[in-house]
């Protein structure tokens, strides 16, 4: 997918592929856009900081991309395990 048609978004708002819009109304979309995220920072601005995305939605994405790094840590230390007692078993035989 060509980057240069993925106008990136902020937190809570998606990016936004501009690829299959008539070229026409890209303009608008990408505007209409930009407006969006600047509503957004300013109703996020206007929220106790325990309710706002980054500080509820973003903490537990963190957490969950945490959670998957060790659990990959924890798959290939398994696997290498497992190889170490394959080696083993096929020497005993």
């Amino acid at each position: 997918m060509k980057t240069q048609n993925i106008i990136k978004g902020y937190y809570g708002i998606m990016d936004l592929d501009v690829t299959n819009i008539d070229p026409k109304f890209r303009a608008d979309a990408i505007r209409q856009h930009y407006e969006d995220i600047k509503n957004y920072k300013y109703e996020q601005s206007n929220l106790k900081p325990h309710l706002r995305y980054e500080n509820t939605i973003g903490r537990i994405k963190n957490m969950h991309e945490i959670d998957a790094k060790f659990a990959k840590k924890r798959k290939e230390k398994h696997d290498i395990e497992q190889i170490i007692r394959n080696k083993i078993y096929n020497e005993a035989k």
